[in-house]
């Protein structure tokens, strides 16, 4: 959720300036992909992983946002 929040971010701002947008090599783009899918880091190889992430997520919200319940 962090990084699809911050690549929006990203995005709708870059968007604003007004210059047409320079989108990366296919290859920087296939290799950034990878890396988030954990193949290049061996990142969440563990499904356990995800659940522990979004509860941690969850009490963050809890904490900083009780009110997002209602």
């Amino acid at each position: 959720m962090y990084y699809l929040e911050k690549a929006c971010e990203i995005q709708v701002t870059a968007q604003a300036g007004g210059v047409p947008l320079v989108v990366p090599p296919a290859e920087v783009c296939e290799y950034t992909a990878r890396q988030l899918s954990g193949e290049e880091t061996g990142d969440f190889e563990d499904d356990d992983a995800y659940e522990l992430a979004w509860a941690a997520m969850l009490r963050l919200l809890d904490r900083i946002a009780p009110d997002y319940k209602d």
